[in-house]
């Protein structure tokens, strides 16, 4: 039985996985296994894999495409290991990066390592350059689902980020949870769901271990019609989501999505959605406000200055 399984869900883009994979059989930590799950016929990927001779790499190919959240728990349910990992297919990690996840585990019982969620830092790598991700962990001083969406400050940005890559937990406790299968927002709710109702442990190693690419192909909140799905996604969250996190997602999460593409007709249903549902602040409506009548370019040098001085 190895220490860890990684899961590496993955369609359509063989050049990427090759990378995501060879990260993975580089760590440090060596007692794992590397499960691709090929989410429907893809012979390009099934070539590209081929060429690995790992006896630690396993595939599986699923009869047709069922989006991400199905692929990764497909892949997990098939796991051996005492922890799971996830990788996204145009990621890579660190060479530590397993290792020093299992590390943060205190010696001491203070957490059950039965209850555990592993995250870590992420370096986002950008067209503009990288930077880091969150800035600071999750302390478990508010709830959760605040600390991802709401607006604690009025001008600097990144205090959170949880991103699947980084994710890693006990093989149990992922049988008691598993990804919905919403191919939107199921890795948060993951998160949510392990943190609130399973009363789990969230610790995040203080370095960045994963490397997160922005701009390549990937689904996006900004297609038409997700802004809608993504409001329905909350609202089945139901109390899972404080009425101050529900706000933050709308006017903060989902506005920054549409308003990149200017989509005029969701400014009005998310400003109705957070007050229905929500509790705005007033940090909140002022990030709101300036998402739409600011160019991105902008924002981003205001931010950029404001954190730079900080």
């Amino acid at each position: 039985m190895p220490i860890v399984s990684a899961v590496i869900p993955t369609f359509g883009r063989p050049d990427l996985v090759k990378r995501a994979i060879e990260s993975v059989l580089s760590q440090s930590l060596r007692d794992l296994e590397v499960i691709v799950v090929v989410d429907g016929p893809d012979p390009a990927t099934e070539t590209a894999l081929d060429s690995f001779t790992d006896p630690r790499l396993r595939r599986i190919v699923q009869p047709d495409q069922r989006g991400p959240g199905v692929a990764r728990n497909t892949g997990a349910l098939a796991a051996t290991g005492q922890w799971v990992a996830f990788l996204d297919d145009d990621d890579e990690w660190l060479p530590t990066k397993l290792e020093k996840q299992l590390a943060m585990l205190p010696q001491d019982g203070s957490v059950d390592p039965e209850c555990a969620v592993l995250v870590t830092l992420t370096r986002v790598m950008t067209p503009q350059g990288p930077f880091v991700r969150p800035i600071q962990g999750y302390a478990g001083d508010i709830p959760l689902d605040e600390w991802m969406f709401d607006r604690r400050s009025w001008l600097k940005g990144g205090q959170s980020f949880l991103q699947t890559s980084s994710f890693m937990l006990p093989r149990t406790l992922f049988d008691r949870l598993q990804f919905a299968d919403s191919r939107l927002h199921e890795d948060w709710e993951l998160m949510i769901r392990a943190v609130k109702e399973q009363g789990c442990t969230l610790l995040t190693a203080p370095e960045p271990l994963v490397v997160h690419y922005v701009g390549e192909a990937r689904p996006s909140l900004s297609r038409d019609g997700a802004w809608e799905r993504s409001l329905a996604w909350a609202d089945r969250m139901g109390s899972l989501l404080t009425p101050r996190a529900y706000a933050g997602f709308c006017l903060s999460v989902v506005a920054q999505d549409v308003a990149a593409k200017r989509q005029w007709h969701a400014c009005l249903p998310l400003l109705r959605a957070a007050f229905k549902r929500g509790k705005p602040t007033a940090r909140q409506l002022f990030a709101f406000i300036l998402l739409w009548i600011l160019p991105d370019d902008l924002r981003r040098r205001i931010r950029a200055k404001v954190q730079g001085e900080r």
